[in-house]
């Protein structure tokens, strides 16, 4: 985030501001996508200050997307596709678009309940075609053997640290 945040430049003599392309030796990294994944609310809240901050650094007119996209996720909460949970989850979505901010973690970014359809998620890395894709991995060994598989079918480079 530093690297990418000294690409800004601003006019000394007006408002204006731009950011400035950085050679590939500068800067390999083009993308990166923070899956954040918690059992409930509590365990959200000792990192979100520095989220927060991250997100407002990116609120400026990206020309190239955003530099990093954060996906977070709740397995507590009960899936979209859970019966009991359909109105709870129209009335965290309403909530959320009228406050413009999650209710659940105060960012701009979406809380999604349950946990990530990863097929879908390194899809949607792999179309975005952002180069070569490396995953790192902290958390349980068990979750670990599953996004590694997940991995090796897209051809992503996979690194882990087990806790």
């Amino acid at each position: 985030m530093y690297r990418y945040r000294m690409r800004k430049q601003n006019c000394p003599n007006c408002s204006y501001s731009w950011f400035e392309n950085l050679k590939d030796s500068e800067m390999k990294l083009r993308k990166v996508d923070f899956i954040w994944i918690n059992r409930d609310q509590k365990f959200f809240e000792w990192f979100v200050s520095l989220l927060t901050k991250l997100e407002l650094d990116q609120a400026d007119e990206e020309p190239e997307g955003r530099f990093l996209e954060m996906h977070m996720y709740m397995t507590s909460a009960l899936g979209k596709n859970d019966m009991k949970a359909i109105g709870l989850q129209m009335a965290l979505d309403l909530l959320a678009k009228k406050e413009e901010k999650d209710s659940i973690t105060g960012l701009k970014t979406r809380t999604q309940p349950g946990r990530p359809d990863w097929n879908k998620v390194f899809q949607k890395i792999e179309q975005e075609k952002k180069g070569k894709v490396q995953v790192f991995y902290c958390g349980s060994p068990a979750l670990a053997k599953v996004i590694k598989a997940h991995c090796e079918q897209f051809n992503f480079k996979f690194f882990k640290e087990n806790f």
